[in-house]
Protein backbone atom coordinates (compact mmCIF):
# COMPACT_ATOMS: atom_id res chain seq x y z
CA UNK A 1 0.00 0.00 0.00
CA UNK A 2 1.24 3.55 -0.72
CA UNK A 3 0.85 4.68 2.88
CA UNK A 4 2.84 1.70 4.14
CA UNK A 5 5.53 2.49 1.58
CA UNK A 6 5.76 6.08 2.80
CA UNK A 7 5.87 5.03 6.44
CA UNK A 8 8.74 2.64 5.75
CA UNK A 9 10.85 5.53 4.43
CA UNK A 10 9.75 8.34 6.71
CA UNK A 11 8.93 6.72 10.06
CA UNK A 12 11.34 4.37 11.77
CA UNK A 13 9.61 1.82 14.01
CA UNK A 14 11.62 2.49 17.18
CA UNK A 15 13.62 5.22 18.85
CA UNK A 16 16.18 2.93 20.47
CA UNK A 17 18.58 0.23 19.34
CA UNK A 18 17.99 -3.31 20.59
CA UNK A 19 21.29 -3.43 22.44
CA UNK A 20 20.58 -0.18 24.29
CA UNK A 21 17.12 -1.38 25.29
CA UNK A 22 18.53 -4.64 26.61
CA UNK A 23 21.22 -2.77 28.55
CA UNK A 24 18.62 -0.51 30.16
CA UNK A 25 16.53 -3.52 31.19
CA UNK A 26 19.61 -5.11 32.75
CA UNK A 27 20.42 -1.90 34.62
CA UNK A 28 16.85 -1.76 35.89
CA UNK A 29 17.13 -5.28 37.32
CA UNK A 30 20.56 -4.63 38.82
CA UNK A 31 19.33 -1.40 40.37
CA UNK A 32 16.23 -2.96 41.86
CA UNK A 33 18.20 -5.74 43.52
CA UNK A 34 21.00 -3.27 44.37
CA UNK A 35 23.67 -5.32 42.61
CA UNK A 36 25.39 -2.28 41.11
CA UNK A 37 26.55 1.02 42.54
CA UNK A 38 23.84 3.66 41.86
CA UNK A 39 26.33 6.24 40.57
CA UNK A 40 27.77 3.80 38.03
CA UNK A 41 24.31 2.68 36.96
CA UNK A 42 23.01 6.24 36.64
CA UNK A 43 25.94 7.27 34.46
CA UNK A 44 25.42 4.17 32.32
CA UNK A 45 21.76 5.07 31.80
CA UNK A 46 22.74 8.61 30.81
CA UNK A 47 25.32 7.36 28.31
CA UNK A 48 22.80 4.98 26.71
CA UNK A 49 20.07 7.60 26.48
CA UNK A 50 22.41 10.29 25.14
CA UNK A 51 23.75 7.83 22.56
CA UNK A 52 20.21 7.42 21.22
CA UNK A 53 19.78 11.20 21.20
CA UNK A 54 23.05 11.76 19.32
CA UNK A 55 22.20 9.01 16.85
CA UNK A 56 18.89 10.63 15.89
CA UNK A 57 19.39 14.36 16.45
CA UNK A 58 20.10 15.04 12.77
CA UNK A 59 17.32 12.83 11.41
CA UNK A 60 14.31 14.67 12.77
CA UNK A 61 12.96 16.07 16.02
CA UNK A 62 14.28 13.64 18.69
CA UNK A 63 11.45 14.47 21.08
CA UNK A 64 11.32 11.07 22.75
CA UNK A 65 15.09 11.03 23.16
CA UNK A 66 14.95 14.51 24.74
CA UNK A 67 12.24 13.25 27.09
CA UNK A 68 14.35 10.29 28.20
CA UNK A 69 17.47 12.45 28.61
CA UNK A 70 15.70 15.05 30.78
CA UNK A 71 14.20 12.31 32.96
CA UNK A 72 17.60 10.69 33.44
CA UNK A 73 19.31 13.96 34.29
CA UNK A 74 16.71 15.08 36.82
CA UNK A 75 15.79 11.75 38.41
CA UNK A 76 19.19 10.04 38.45
CA UNK A 77 22.15 12.32 37.69
CA UNK A 78 21.05 15.23 39.89
CA UNK A 79 20.49 12.94 42.91
CA UNK A 80 23.82 11.20 42.21
CA UNK A 81 25.68 14.52 42.41
CA UNK A 82 23.85 15.37 45.63
CA UNK A 83 24.45 12.01 47.30
CA UNK A 84 28.05 11.36 46.34
CA UNK A 85 29.57 14.82 45.80
CA UNK A 86 27.77 16.56 48.65
CA UNK A 87 26.40 19.34 46.40
CA UNK A 88 23.56 20.43 48.68
CA UNK A 89 21.84 23.81 48.67
CA UNK A 90 19.39 24.83 51.40
CA UNK A 91 16.60 22.33 51.86
CA UNK A 92 17.30 20.74 48.48
CA UNK A 93 18.89 17.65 50.00
CA UNK A 94 17.98 13.98 49.74
CA UNK A 95 15.54 12.92 52.47
CA UNK A 96 16.13 9.14 52.31
CA UNK A 97 19.30 7.01 52.05
CA UNK A 98 20.65 6.38 48.56
CA UNK A 99 19.84 2.66 48.78
CA UNK A 100 16.17 3.47 49.39
CA UNK A 101 15.99 6.14 46.68
CA UNK A 102 17.71 4.28 43.85
CA UNK A 103 15.96 0.99 44.69
CA UNK A 104 12.87 2.67 43.24
CA UNK A 105 14.04 5.42 40.90
CA UNK A 106 16.69 3.49 38.96
CA UNK A 107 14.42 0.68 37.69
CA UNK A 108 11.49 3.09 37.30
CA UNK A 109 13.53 5.52 35.20
CA UNK A 110 14.95 2.68 33.08
CA UNK A 111 11.46 1.27 32.54
CA UNK A 112 10.19 4.68 31.49
CA UNK A 113 13.09 5.28 29.08
CA UNK A 114 12.83 1.85 27.47
CA UNK A 115 9.10 2.23 26.90
CA UNK A 116 9.26 5.85 25.72
CA UNK A 117 11.97 5.04 23.20
CA UNK A 118 10.87 1.53 22.28
CA UNK A 119 7.33 2.23 21.12
CA UNK A 120 7.43 5.72 19.64
CA UNK A 121 9.44 5.70 16.43
CA UNK A 122 11.53 8.39 14.73
CA UNK A 123 10.66 10.62 11.79
CA UNK A 124 13.05 11.36 8.93
CA UNK A 125 12.65 15.11 8.60
CA UNK A 126 14.79 15.69 5.50
CA UNK A 127 13.00 13.13 3.37
CA UNK A 128 9.64 14.16 4.75
CA UNK A 129 9.94 17.87 3.94
CA UNK A 130 11.62 17.18 0.62
CA UNK A 131 8.35 15.86 -0.77
CA UNK A 132 6.20 19.00 -0.50
CA UNK A 133 6.08 22.53 -1.82
CA UNK A 134 7.08 25.29 0.61
CA UNK A 135 5.39 28.13 -1.27
CA UNK A 136 2.77 28.64 1.42
CA UNK A 137 5.12 28.47 4.44
CA UNK A 138 5.72 32.21 4.65
CA UNK A 139 2.00 33.03 4.63
CA UNK A 140 1.22 30.36 7.23
CA UNK A 141 3.99 31.72 9.44
CA UNK A 142 2.54 35.23 9.30
CA UNK A 143 -0.93 33.92 10.14
CA UNK A 144 0.29 31.91 13.13
CA UNK A 145 2.26 34.81 14.56
CA UNK A 146 -0.81 37.04 14.24
CA UNK A 147 -2.99 34.41 15.95
CA UNK A 148 -0.40 34.09 18.70
CA UNK A 149 -0.38 37.79 19.54
CA UNK A 150 -4.18 37.96 19.43
CA UNK A 151 -4.47 34.95 21.75
CA UNK A 152 -1.92 36.35 24.17
CA UNK A 153 -3.86 39.61 24.34
CA UNK A 154 -7.22 37.86 24.77
CA UNK A 155 -5.91 35.54 27.51
CA UNK A 156 -5.69 38.48 29.91
CA UNK A 157 -9.45 38.98 29.74
CA UNK A 158 -10.47 35.33 30.04
CA UNK A 159 -11.46 33.35 33.16
CA UNK A 160 -8.87 30.90 34.41
CA UNK A 161 -10.45 27.93 32.66
CA UNK A 162 -10.19 29.55 29.22
CA UNK A 163 -6.97 31.44 29.91
CA UNK A 164 -4.92 28.24 29.62
CA UNK A 165 -6.52 27.44 26.27
CA UNK A 166 -5.64 30.90 24.95
CA UNK A 167 -2.15 30.50 26.41
CA UNK A 168 -1.75 27.36 24.32
CA UNK A 169 -2.95 29.24 21.26
CA UNK A 170 -0.32 31.89 21.92
CA UNK A 171 2.36 29.19 21.62
CA UNK A 172 1.65 28.79 17.90
CA UNK A 173 4.17 31.59 17.34
CA UNK A 174 6.88 28.93 17.65
CA UNK A 175 5.15 26.83 15.01
CA UNK A 176 5.12 29.98 12.90
CA UNK A 177 8.85 30.37 13.52
CA UNK A 178 9.40 26.90 12.07
CA UNK A 179 7.35 27.73 9.00
CA UNK A 180 9.51 30.82 8.52
CA UNK A 181 12.71 28.85 9.07
CA UNK A 182 11.84 26.27 6.42
CA UNK A 183 10.32 28.69 3.93
CA UNK A 184 12.05 29.95 0.81
CA UNK A 185 11.88 33.56 1.98
CA UNK A 186 15.20 35.41 1.86
CA UNK A 187 14.65 36.76 5.40
CA UNK A 188 13.59 33.45 6.88
CA UNK A 189 16.16 33.48 9.70
CA UNK A 190 15.29 37.03 10.72
CA UNK A 191 11.59 36.20 10.67
CA UNK A 192 12.09 33.05 12.74
CA UNK A 193 14.04 34.99 15.39
CA UNK A 194 11.44 37.77 15.36
CA UNK A 195 8.66 35.24 15.97
CA UNK A 196 10.51 34.01 19.06
CA UNK A 197 11.44 37.50 20.30
CA UNK A 198 8.55 37.70 22.83
CA UNK A 199 9.99 34.62 24.53
CA UNK A 200 13.35 36.33 25.04
CA UNK A 201 11.76 39.53 26.33
CA UNK A 202 9.39 37.68 28.68
CA UNK A 203 12.25 35.64 30.13
CA UNK A 204 14.39 38.72 30.66
CA UNK A 205 11.53 40.63 32.34
CA UNK A 206 10.43 37.81 34.65
CA UNK A 207 13.73 36.06 35.35
CA UNK A 208 12.05 32.78 34.42
CA UNK A 209 14.09 30.94 31.79
CA UNK A 210 12.50 27.51 31.77
CA UNK A 211 10.32 28.03 28.69
CA UNK A 212 13.19 29.76 26.92
CA UNK A 213 15.48 26.78 27.38
CA UNK A 214 12.76 24.29 26.48
CA UNK A 215 11.61 25.96 23.28
CA UNK A 216 15.13 26.79 22.10
CA UNK A 217 16.09 23.14 22.57
CA UNK A 218 13.16 21.89 20.52
CA UNK A 219 13.40 24.52 17.77
CA UNK A 220 17.13 23.98 17.38
CA UNK A 221 16.61 20.25 16.74
CA UNK A 222 14.57 21.14 13.65
CA UNK A 223 17.41 23.32 12.39
CA UNK A 224 20.02 20.62 13.04
CA UNK A 225 18.02 17.99 11.15
CA UNK A 226 18.16 20.03 7.95
CA UNK A 227 21.41 18.25 7.06
CA UNK A 228 23.56 15.29 8.06
CA UNK A 229 26.16 15.96 10.76
CA UNK A 230 29.28 14.11 11.84
CA UNK A 231 29.73 13.03 15.45
CA UNK A 232 32.03 15.89 16.48
CA UNK A 233 29.63 18.74 15.54
CA UNK A 234 26.83 16.90 17.33
CA UNK A 235 28.87 16.64 20.52
CA UNK A 236 29.93 20.27 20.20
CA UNK A 237 26.30 21.33 19.91
CA UNK A 238 25.41 19.36 23.05
CA UNK A 239 28.32 20.91 24.93
CA UNK A 240 27.29 24.43 23.92
CA UNK A 241 23.71 23.71 24.94
CA UNK A 242 24.83 22.34 28.30
CA UNK A 243 27.08 25.35 28.89
CA UNK A 244 24.19 27.70 28.04
CA UNK A 245 21.87 25.99 30.53
CA UNK A 246 24.57 25.94 33.22
CA UNK A 247 25.27 29.65 32.68
CA UNK A 248 21.59 30.47 33.08
CA UNK A 249 21.51 28.54 36.34
CA UNK A 250 24.59 30.38 37.63
CA UNK A 251 23.29 33.89 36.99
CA UNK A 252 19.58 33.29 37.53
CA UNK A 253 19.40 33.84 41.28
CA UNK A 254 21.35 37.13 41.31
CA UNK A 255 19.41 38.29 38.28
CA UNK A 256 16.07 37.68 40.02
CA UNK A 257 17.28 39.44 43.19
CA UNK A 258 18.08 42.55 41.15
CA UNK A 259 14.72 42.37 39.39
CA UNK A 260 12.90 42.15 42.74
CA UNK A 261 14.87 45.17 43.96
CA UNK A 262 13.53 47.23 41.08
CA UNK A 263 16.76 47.28 39.13
CA UNK A 264 17.14 46.69 35.42
CA UNK A 265 19.91 44.08 35.15
CA UNK A 266 21.53 43.01 31.91
CA UNK A 267 21.78 39.32 31.12
CA UNK A 268 25.02 39.87 29.24
CA UNK A 269 26.35 41.92 32.15
CA UNK A 270 25.45 39.14 34.57
CA UNK A 271 27.33 36.59 32.48
CA UNK A 272 30.40 38.83 32.17
CA UNK A 273 30.31 39.48 35.90
CA UNK A 274 30.10 35.79 36.72
CA UNK A 275 33.07 35.05 34.44
CA UNK A 276 35.21 37.90 35.80
CA UNK A 277 34.48 36.86 39.38
CA UNK A 278 35.17 33.19 38.54
CA UNK A 279 31.85 32.21 40.07
CA UNK A 280 31.34 29.16 37.85
CA UNK A 281 33.52 26.94 40.03
CA UNK A 282 32.43 28.19 43.45
CA UNK A 283 30.92 25.53 45.70
CA UNK A 284 27.70 27.43 46.34
CA UNK A 285 27.18 28.00 42.62
CA UNK A 286 27.74 24.33 41.80
CA UNK A 287 25.42 23.33 44.63
CA UNK A 288 22.71 25.67 43.40
CA UNK A 289 23.07 24.43 39.82
CA UNK A 290 22.82 20.84 41.05
CA UNK A 291 19.73 21.73 43.08
CA UNK A 292 18.10 23.13 39.93
CA UNK A 293 18.90 19.90 38.12
CA UNK A 294 17.90 17.58 40.93
CA UNK A 295 14.22 16.66 40.96
CA UNK A 296 15.09 13.74 43.22
CA UNK A 297 15.01 15.77 46.42
CA UNK A 298 11.24 16.15 46.02
CA UNK A 299 10.80 12.48 45.14
CA UNK A 300 12.89 11.49 48.18
CA UNK A 301 10.72 13.72 50.37
CA UNK A 302 7.63 11.85 49.17
CA UNK A 303 9.35 8.54 49.96
CA UNK A 304 10.02 9.75 53.50
CA UNK A 305 6.44 10.94 53.99
CA UNK A 306 4.45 8.23 52.15
CA UNK A 307 3.08 5.90 53.45
CA UNK A 308 4.31 6.68 56.98
CA UNK A 309 2.48 9.98 57.46
CA UNK A 310 0.34 10.07 54.32
CA UNK A 311 -1.16 6.85 52.90
CA UNK A 312 -0.72 5.79 49.30
CA UNK A 313 -3.18 7.59 47.04
CA UNK A 314 -4.13 4.45 45.12
CA UNK A 315 -4.44 6.18 41.75
CA UNK A 316 -6.38 9.18 43.02
CA UNK A 317 -4.13 11.83 41.49
CA UNK A 318 -3.97 9.98 38.17
CA UNK A 319 -7.75 9.84 37.95
CA UNK A 320 -7.92 13.52 38.86
CA UNK A 321 -5.44 14.36 36.11
CA UNK A 322 -7.46 12.52 33.46
CA UNK A 323 -10.72 14.05 34.68
CA UNK A 324 -9.21 17.55 34.70
CA UNK A 325 -7.96 17.14 31.15
CA UNK A 326 -11.23 15.95 29.63
CA UNK A 327 -13.81 17.74 31.81
CA UNK A 328 -14.41 21.44 31.03
CA UNK A 329 -14.15 23.70 34.05
CA UNK A 330 -17.61 25.09 33.33
CA UNK A 331 -19.07 21.62 33.99
CA UNK A 332 -16.75 20.74 36.84
CA UNK A 333 -16.44 23.65 39.26
CA UNK A 334 -14.04 21.82 41.59
CA UNK A 335 -11.65 20.99 38.78
CA UNK A 336 -8.09 20.98 40.06
CA UNK A 337 -5.70 23.59 38.68
CA UNK A 338 -2.00 23.47 37.89
CA UNK A 339 0.83 24.63 40.11
CA UNK A 340 1.49 21.53 42.21
CA UNK A 341 1.16 23.20 45.62
CA UNK A 342 -1.59 20.88 46.86
CA UNK A 343 0.15 17.63 45.98
CA UNK A 344 3.52 18.97 47.11
CA UNK A 345 2.28 19.79 50.61
CA UNK A 346 0.25 16.61 50.90
CA UNK A 347 2.83 14.09 49.76
CA UNK A 348 6.12 15.66 50.87
CA UNK A 349 4.89 17.13 54.14
CA UNK A 350 6.96 20.24 53.38
CA UNK A 351 5.65 23.82 53.33
CA UNK A 352 5.47 25.77 50.08
CA UNK A 353 4.24 29.26 49.28
CA UNK A 354 1.02 29.52 47.32
CA UNK A 355 2.65 31.49 44.51
CA UNK A 356 5.45 28.91 44.13
CA UNK A 357 4.91 26.32 41.41
CA UNK A 358 6.58 23.01 42.27
CA UNK A 359 5.39 19.55 41.22
CA UNK A 360 6.35 16.13 42.56
CA UNK A 361 6.97 14.87 38.99
CA UNK A 362 5.44 11.83 37.26
CA UNK A 363 8.01 9.59 38.97
CA UNK A 364 7.08 10.93 42.39
CA UNK A 365 3.40 10.74 41.56
CA UNK A 366 3.78 7.11 40.51
CA UNK A 367 5.32 6.30 43.90
CA UNK A 368 2.77 8.14 46.05
CA UNK A 369 -0.03 6.34 44.25
CA UNK A 370 1.29 2.80 43.85
CA UNK A 371 4.47 2.34 45.90
CA UNK A 372 7.78 0.95 44.64
CA UNK A 373 6.76 -2.00 42.48
CA UNK A 374 3.49 -0.42 41.39
CA UNK A 375 5.30 2.82 40.62
CA UNK A 376 7.81 1.04 38.40
CA UNK A 377 4.97 -0.65 36.51
CA UNK A 378 3.10 2.63 36.18
CA UNK A 379 6.15 4.41 34.72
CA UNK A 380 6.42 1.66 32.10
CA UNK A 381 2.73 2.06 31.20
CA UNK A 382 3.02 5.85 31.19
CA UNK A 383 6.03 5.62 28.88
CA UNK A 384 4.14 3.32 26.52
CA UNK A 385 1.10 5.62 26.40
CA UNK A 386 3.24 8.71 25.82
CA UNK A 387 5.26 7.07 23.05
CA UNK A 388 2.22 5.55 21.34
CA UNK A 389 0.58 8.97 21.22
CA UNK A 390 3.74 10.31 19.63
CA UNK A 391 3.75 7.44 17.15
CA UNK A 392 0.10 8.11 16.28
CA UNK A 393 0.92 11.76 15.58
CA UNK A 394 3.98 10.69 13.58
CA UNK A 395 1.85 8.50 11.31
CA UNK A 396 -0.31 11.55 10.58
CA UNK A 397 2.84 13.55 9.83
CA UNK A 398 3.72 10.98 7.14
CA UNK A 399 0.47 11.91 5.42
CA UNK A 400 0.68 15.64 6.20
CA UNK A 401 4.41 16.49 6.25
CA UNK A 402 4.39 20.02 7.68
CA UNK A 403 2.36 18.75 10.62
CA UNK A 404 5.81 17.96 12.01
CA UNK A 405 6.16 21.65 12.95
CA UNK A 406 3.17 21.31 15.30
CA UNK A 407 4.51 18.34 17.28
CA UNK A 408 6.14 20.44 20.07
CA UNK A 409 2.82 22.17 20.72
CA UNK A 410 1.36 18.82 21.79
CA UNK A 411 4.25 17.43 23.79
CA UNK A 412 6.27 20.32 25.23
CA UNK A 413 4.88 19.88 28.76
CA UNK A 414 5.16 16.10 28.60
CA UNK A 415 8.91 16.09 28.01
CA UNK A 416 9.58 17.87 31.31
CA UNK A 417 10.53 15.60 34.20
CA UNK A 418 9.28 17.82 37.01
CA UNK A 419 5.73 18.46 35.80
CA UNK A 420 2.68 17.00 37.53
CA UNK A 421 0.54 14.46 35.70
CA UNK A 422 -2.38 16.88 35.65
CA UNK A 423 -0.29 19.35 33.62
CA UNK A 424 1.09 16.65 31.33
CA UNK A 425 -2.29 15.10 30.50
CA UNK A 426 -3.96 18.50 30.22
CA UNK A 427 -1.31 19.65 27.76
CA UNK A 428 -1.47 16.48 25.68
CA UNK A 429 -5.26 16.67 25.36
CA UNK A 430 -5.69 20.39 24.81
CA UNK A 431 -2.54 20.66 22.72
CA UNK A 432 -3.89 17.93 20.44
CA UNK A 433 -7.16 19.82 20.06
CA UNK A 434 -5.36 23.06 19.22
CA UNK A 435 -3.21 21.29 16.64
CA UNK A 436 -6.14 19.42 15.10
CA UNK A 437 -8.28 22.53 14.74
CA UNK A 438 -5.47 24.90 13.84
CA UNK A 439 -3.63 22.79 11.32
CA UNK A 440 -6.61 21.55 9.36
CA UNK A 441 -8.31 24.95 9.42
CA UNK A 442 -5.20 26.42 7.84
CA UNK A 443 -4.94 23.56 5.38
CA UNK A 444 -8.58 23.56 4.28
CA UNK A 445 -9.32 27.30 4.37
CA UNK A 446 -6.26 29.54 4.56
CA UNK A 447 -3.95 27.80 2.07
CA UNK A 448 -6.61 27.55 -0.68
CA UNK A 449 -7.27 31.28 -0.24
CA UNK A 450 -3.54 31.97 -0.28
CA UNK A 451 -2.68 29.86 -3.32
CA UNK A 452 -5.92 29.83 -5.25
CA UNK A 453 -5.75 26.03 -5.26
CA UNK A 454 -7.63 23.27 -3.51
CA UNK A 455 -5.15 23.08 -0.61
CA UNK A 456 -3.86 19.62 -1.49
CA UNK A 457 -0.17 20.51 -1.51
CA UNK A 458 0.20 18.64 1.75
CA UNK A 459 -1.79 15.59 0.80
CA UNK A 460 -0.13 12.19 0.81
CA UNK A 461 -0.74 11.60 -2.87
CA UNK A 462 1.71 14.33 -3.86
CA UNK A 463 4.62 12.74 -2.00
CA UNK A 464 4.37 9.39 -3.75
CA UNK A 465 6.17 10.41 -6.98
CA UNK A 466 9.09 11.69 -4.92
CA UNK A 467 9.12 8.51 -2.88
CA UNK A 468 9.22 6.42 -6.01
CA UNK A 469 12.07 8.52 -7.37
CA UNK A 470 13.93 8.09 -4.09
CA UNK A 471 13.35 4.33 -4.13
CA UNK A 472 14.65 4.06 -7.68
Amino acid sequence: MPQALAASYLLQPRGIETGSAFALICLAALGYFQLIHPAMASMAVLVLVMAEFVRRMDRGIPLLQITAAIATLQWLIGPTLTYYLGLVHGRYFMYVPDSVYFHYTLPATCAYCVCVLGFGGSLDQRRLLGFVSRDHYFGVGLLLVAVSFASQFAAGFMPSGLAFLFHLCSQVRYVGALYFLFSNHRARYVLAVAACAPLFFASAESGMFHDLILWLAMLSTFWIARRKWNLLPKLLFIMIGGLFVFTIQVIKQDYRVKLDAGKDPSLVGQVIGAISQKRFLEDDVLSLATARLNQGWIISATMLNVPYREPFAGGETIKTAVLAAFMPRLLFENKKGAGGQENFRRFTGLPIQQETSMGISPLGEAYVNYGVEGGIAFMAVFGICFSLLYRFVATKVVRHPDLIFWIPLIFYQGIKAETEMIVVVNQLVKGSVIVLVGYFTIKRIFIPLLSGRDGRSMRFGTVMPALRRYQS
